[in-house]
């Protein structure tokens, strides 16, 4: 059973930096209950927030609330973890935190007590009578959602349900959000933009209610529920998922396509939609599956094509020998991740690999994503990141992000730096050539002329899949600039004297990286995804051997100053390849 785990719903990484950014385990929402409780109350409910730039910084303190609350979410024994947040709730009753709290331990009791139903139903009517009366219908909703998603007390979820969706209001809406507007003194939207989003958030709590019809048996009245929600919002994966599935029953395998693609292209259908749009492929194609991919490829494409397109990049007479460095940490199961991957995408198209390298560091966060491996994971680490996306220019960190929407906007954040070191000098010159052969990839580099006086200078040298396809929970289908590997000393670079001329070689055997991107897919699968048992959708563990690139860098690893940076493409060819990047001019 794929994982279904509902984090709390708060999500902390906007209440301490106002960054849209899915965080590490116990900091940030699920999706699903982001899309599922909208909150009428504030203005830009349907909106993303969006992050302002930060530099690199130390880690902080958090507040004390933040961090208990951390601690307690990360208790794995369900019984030990409820008694903690128990606690927590009477350490912090005026923390603005206590409804993931409830979340938390709701999710908990579900996931651990199924035998215990009384104690379920008696701690979910607790939530819902102690909320505020503005909120109750979204905790209504979020109550409706646990049920669902667990498919438990289906009958109490349909009337949780229908509280949530007979709340809400557009006169009251439109009330409320024009009186949050002038206590901000900002001028509010349009009333057909209001309207549109009233429009929107209603039709996410109607698809909790259609699918829990569904499942009672009304199909009836549960699937002309979704088919007027899917017409609000088509991008709905559960709903068309659904639906899909109700046409394939009916017989009409071109209305189940219509639904059933989409909802395969968002990496979150059920196991039943991909049964389903698997028969009806098998049944045009006589019984085989070859070249289903290829035909979700182009769909993908066709649909879901980059909302940013740019034109190349021209130098300028100020265009300096630097190879910039943009270093993305990102999440296939991750929302906001999908306006900044995208961002990077247009990056890639506009600017050459003598201009721009581009690195994807994938996380866990918040689901599994079978694109991470231990050295993402510690490259993570090393740079302080609690959330994703974020991204470095140079060295330069920021976060934030957002939906295909963002995509032009989260690009505007980071090309002016990236433009403005293109005509900076590079700090260090830098040899670079790789070669494949066989199961070997063969990396040396060369430094030498380096500009600066840090003892902390490394040089850093990543194996990459250029390209990755993998529908993960954000519906990203091709993930770019994969980081498969990392070389030197316990994976983390070569140390670099400045004082003097240095050479490295390192080798990948790439046998050696496929059984370790295995063991620990298979490792992280074993122990569970923060307490929770899941099942990777898929493993992606091989290489493609022809698809290889490698980027070497010089950076200060204390400030993250990147001196320069070298692409190498390995080539199409099996045999072995050479290239130099970046040599003297």
């Amino acid at each position: 059973m794929r994982l279904r785990t509902v984090l709390p719903a708060l999500c902390v990484s906007l209440a301490v930096a106002g960054a849209l950014a899915q965080t590490t385990p116990e900091q940030n929402p699920p999706a699903k209950a982001q899309a599922a409780q909208p909150d009428a109350a504030k203005p830009d409910a349907t909106k993303p927030a969006e992050a302002k730039p930060e530099a690199p910084r130390p880690s902080r303190e958090r507040p004390p609330d933040m961090k208990a609350f951390t601690e307690a979410t990360a208790i794995k024994d369900s019984d030990k973890k409820i008694e903690a947040l128990e606690k927590w709730k009477a350490d912090f009753p005026e923390s603005q935190m206590r409804s993931s709290a409830d979340n938390a331990i709701l999710v908990a009791l579900l996931r651990r007590k199924p035998q215990q139903p009384e104690r379920i139903r008696a701690f979910a009517e607790g939530m819902y009578r102690e909320a505020e009366p503005k909120n109750r219908a979204s905790v209504a909703n979020t109550i409706a959602t646990q049920y669902l998603e667990n498919d438990l007390f289906l009958r109490d979820a349909q009337r949780y349900a229908r509280k949530s969706v007979d709340s809400m209001r557009l006169a009251a809406y439109l009330d409320e959000q024009a009186a949050s507007y002038a206590k901000r003194k900002q001028k509010p939207p349009s009333p057909e933009e209001l309207a549109k989003r009233f429009q929107e958030s209603r039709a996410a709590r109607m698809a909790i209610l259609g699918r829990i019809e569904v499942k009672l048996g009304q199909t009836a009245k549960g699937q002309k529920m979704l088919e007027d929600v899917y017409a609000v919002t088509p991008k709905n994966a559960e709903v068309a998922a659904v639906l899909g599935e109700l046409a394939f029953q009916a017989g009409d395998d071109s209305k189940a396509l219509e639904y059933l693609i989409p909802a395969r292209l968002s990496g979150r259908p059920e196991k039943a939609a991909n049964e389903a749009i698997e028969a009806i492929y098998r049944k045009q194609h006589g019984g085989s599956l070859d070249g289903l991919d290829a035909m979700l490829d182009a769909e993908y494409r066709k649909r879901f094509p980059n909302p940013l397109e740019l034109a190349a990049y021209q130098p300028t007479e100020k265009r300096s020998d630097r190879v910039v460095l943009a270093e993305v940490f990102t999440g296939s199961g991750c929302p906001p991740c999908v306006g900044a991957d995208l961002a990077f995408d247009a990056a890639l198209e506009r600017y050459s690999r003598k201009e721009l390298a581009v690195v994807m560091y994938h996380q866990h966060i918040p689901r599994p994503d079978p694109m991470t491996n231990p050295d993402t994971q510690a490259r993570a680490k090393s740079y302080d990141v609690t959330g994703v996306p974020t991204f470095a220019i140079d060295g330069k960190a920021t976060t934030g992000g957002g939906p295909r929407e963002n995509t032009k906007h989260i690009y505007e954040r980071f090309d002016k730096d990236l433009e403005k070191d293109l005509e900076t000098p590079a700090e260090a010159t830098l040899h670079a050539e790789a070669s494949l052969a066989g199961n070997l990839v063969r990396v040396r580099a060369a430094v030498d002329d380096i500009k600066s006086d840090s003892k902390d200078l490394k040089v850093q040298v990543l194996l990459l899949e250029k390209e990755i396809r993998y529908s993960g929970e954000n519906g990203v289908r091709f993930h770019p600039m994969v980081v498969r590997a990392m070389g030197g000393e316990k994976d983390q670079g070569f140390a670099l004297d400045p004082a003097a001329p240095t050479s490295f070689e390192h080798t990948f055997d790439l046998d050696a990286v496929t059984q370790a991107l295995k063991a620990h897919l298979d490792d992280y699968e074993a122990k569970g995804h923060r307490g929770e048992s899941f099942t990777f959708i898929e493993k992606k563990d091989r290489i493609n051997r022809a698809n290889l690139a490698v980027v070497v860098f010089v950076q200060d690893d204390k400030t993250k100053h990147v001196l320069q940076a070298a692409y190498i493409d390995l080539g199409q060819e099996p045999a072995r390849t050479v290239t130099e990047a970046n040599g003297a001019k």
